[in-house]
């Protein structure tokens, strides 16, 4: 899938700020920011759209970094 055409379809989708979002779709490459790992599996599983971190993994590597490292929301993370 492509990549999301806008931060706000994004940010619904996957959870995040509109901020954030926007620095993750940035074609800017001073603006542009890497998401965590799980945060990529995140948003490759609620949009269907890899990250480029992820362009070289493989569905059960993906499986597998997803079982070792889960992602988890921001709010629960401070709990």
């Amino acid at each position: 899938m492509e990549k999301p055409d806008t931060p706000t379809a994004l940010a619904n989708a996957a959870g995040i700020s509109l901020p954030y979002a926007s620095q993750l779709l940035s074609d800017n490459p001073i603006q542009r920011r890497t998401p965590s790992r799980p945060l990529a599996i995140h948003i490759y599983r609620t949009t269907g759209w890899r990250h480029p971190m992820l362009s070289e993994l493989s569905d059960d590597q993906i499986a597998v970094f997803e079982q070792v490292e889960p992602w988890t929301p921001r709010q629960d993370a401070a709990a």
